[in-house]
């Protein structure tokens, strides 16, 4: 039975550690995009997402103007995203 409770522990603790470098390492952001007004410039801006390097998962949403990402802190930054899109004229 103590076997049971050192497991259990031991279990929770891998847990935790695993969900600390989960928000270490993984990023999630939603951006508003505003100027972002027809099918073509969804299409444009998930495509221009999804070719940066380090982007794991990109969602576009015309209807409510903005773009849900999740993404590899350690390849790239928001910031880096930002500049991507900005330079793109968005």
């Amino acid at each position: 039975m103590k076997w049971v409770v050192v497991a259990s522990i031991g279990v929770f603790v891998v847990l935790l550690f695993v969900r600390f470098l989960r928000n270490r390492v993984l990023g999630q952001a939603t951006i508003h995009m505003a100027h972002m007004k027809s099918e073509a410039e969804a299409l444009e801006v998930a495509r221009i997402l999804k070719g940066l390097q380090g982007m794991m998962e990109v969602s576009v949403d015309l209807e409510r103007r903005r773009a849900t990402v999740s993404y590899r802190k350690t390849k790239i930054a928001i910031e880096e995203i930002m500049r991507a899109l900005h330079a793109a004229g968005f």
